[in-house]
């Protein structure tokens, strides 16, 4: 399945920008189960939102970021097909046979 990065910069922090950074972190932590969104980084100064998207086309992959609650916030949307996507795997425990 294609990857796509986006890269979202985001207004000036508003109060009502505030109260919504709960209900994101819920529907990303949401697409990270459903392994529809497999990065997310926010920059320290909360301006830009990087975002790796496994979707089948750039429009599936769009929809998952029109759904994003922080999304009416959103001053620019730059989006990238990936040809290379690696991580580092995720630590698992030696098995043991005892």
């Amino acid at each position: 399945m294609p990857a796509y990065m986006f890269q979202m910069e985001l207004c000036e922090v508003e109060e009502e920008m505030t109260h919504v950074f709960a209900e994101q972190r819920r529907c990303i932590n949401k697409l990270f189960s459903e392994s529809s969104v497999t990065s997310y980084c926010v920059a320290q100064n909360g301006k830009s939102i990087w975002c790796v998207v496994n979707a089948d086309t750039e429009k599936d992959a769009m929809e998952v970021i029109a759904g994003l609650p922080l999304r009416r916030f959103f001053t620019d949307v730059v989006c990238h097909l990936l040809l290379f996507y690696d991580t580092v795997p995720l630590a698992t425990s030696d098995i043991s046979l005892n």
